[in-house]
């Protein structure tokens, strides 16, 4: 059964602790929701939170006293979760399938607030024979980031629905970061495939040797949430003002990518400099129809399904609201 990146230790005391919480907690002030996201224009909604202050502005609105988000930034998944389950993080940005198994594990400790952003995953190859995923040989590697990430649980999702079998190529993957994964198969070496996301989709796109296989639509039949926003039961018990202030800051960023791309791909490079990307070509990836901000999960139960049945979670939500907090539950989901 696949876990959660998270020492055992650690994992069984945050979830003891987590699981003690009182349904309702008295609320309380706060100055700042502190945050963990990755790194990638993915995130960028957040960083335009913290940079313009937007969930100060949402709190203004409703009558509250101002507070604004901190954001840490880490290189994967297991500090996210380390830090929603200790509590020493508010909010964390993760994948539908590890929002799946969290909520799960901690009995609704942890719940979705909001999809952050709809950017399809792809699978590309350098290798000419490689047409669909049944032209894989048991030789060829393909690159995940990791075991439990959205990229490997859609590779057995297309195992499964191509080739009958969601095992089918799990010998053939190898756990490797984007960029490191993206240099070994442009270099030709040890890894034929890749399975990735916005802005190194992009730049293996750049490369004529690079063709795509799939993507994630074409697994899940319609776009899907990419990453979420997911929060701590305890913050969001005591604070339910700004919690519902976050989705409403949430809405306002995504509004301001969407009217100046421009403006908002500047933003990115200066928070996050790159010597492979300037304004232009972030802006190309924010203008690119396949690329949305939305805060409307999409997806979340084709992934349960597929999770139930192949044993990853126990139980399955009986609709997409189980796992997210009521502020988006009236959105058009799936």
């Amino acid at each position: 059964m696949t876990r959660i990146e998270i020492s055992r230790r650690k994992a069984l005391g945050a979830i003891a602790g987590v699981l003690a919480l009182p349904a309702l907690a008295r609320a309380q002030s706060v100055t700042e929701v502190r945050a963990i996201i990755q790194y990638g224009v993915s995130y960028l909604p957040l960083m335009l939170i913290e940079e313009e202050k937007l969930l100060g502005a949402a709190l203004a609105e409703l009558g509250e006293p101002r507070a604004e988000l901190k954001l840490q930034r880490v290189s994967g998944s297991t500090a996210v979760n380390e830090g929603l389950l200790a509590g020493t993080a508010d909010v964390g940005v993760m994948g539908v399938p590890s929002l799946l198994i969290i909520a799960e594990k901690t009995r609704g400790g942890v719940k979705g607030l909001a999809s952050c952003s709809s950017f399809p995953m792809v699978l590309n190859t350098v290798v000419d024979r490689i047409k669909t995923i049944a032209d894989f040989s048991p030789q060829d590697r393909i690159a995940t980031p990791a075991n439990t990430s959205p990229q490997n649980l859609c590779l057995r999702m297309a195992a499964e629905k191509f080739l009958g079998d969601p095992k089918k190529l799990d010998t053939n993957v190898v756990a490797l970061p984007h960029p490191d994964a993206m240099s070994a198969m442009l270099a030709g070496t040890e890894v034929s495939a890749h399975f990735t996301n916005a802005p190194f989709a992009q730049f293996e796109a750049d490369d004529k040797r690079v063709h795509r296989v799939l993507s994630s639509e074409d697994i899940l039949g319609k776009p899907s949430t990419f990453v979420l926003l997911a929060a701590n039961a305890r913050f969001v018990d005591r604070n339910p003002k700004v919690s519902q202030a976050m989705v409403t800051a949430m809405d306002a960023a995504m509004k301001r990518i969407k009217e100046d791309p421009a403006r908002a791909a500047a933003l990115y490079l200066r928070l996050e400099p790159s010597k492979s990307m300037n304004v232009e070509y972030v802006e190309r990836i924010l203008r690119d129809p396949e690329n949305v901000f939305s805060v409307s999960p999409g997806g979340v139960m084709t992934y349960a399904d597929f999770m139930q049945r192949t044993g990853q979670i126990k139980s399955r939500p009986a609709k997409w609201q189980d796992i997210f907090l009521p502020f988006i539950q009236q959105r058009q989901g799936s």
